[in-house]
């Protein structure tokens, strides 16, 4: 699959975000003293984890390294 340098930033940037939403939700899962909460949060980085392996699959698939 060939990708645009316009979609390669903005695959590049959504990456970004996504592992930034991993790593905000696990440290407030843990942080939290509520297990309820803190499975929540656990549940929200899981599925955001999901989008950072889509997110690097189509750049992957365009040849683009991730890192």
């Amino acid at each position: 699959m060939q990708l645009s340098q316009k979609e390669v930033l903005h695959l590049q940037d959504a990456l970004e975000h996504e592992k930034l939403c991993v790593t905000k939700y696990n440290y407030y899962a843990q942080q939290l003293q509520d297990p309820q909460l803190s499975s929540i949060f656990r549940d929200l980085a899981n599925r955001e984890q999901q989008h950072v392996d889509t997110v690097t699959s189509l750049l992957q698939q365009g040849g683009i390294q991730t890192s």
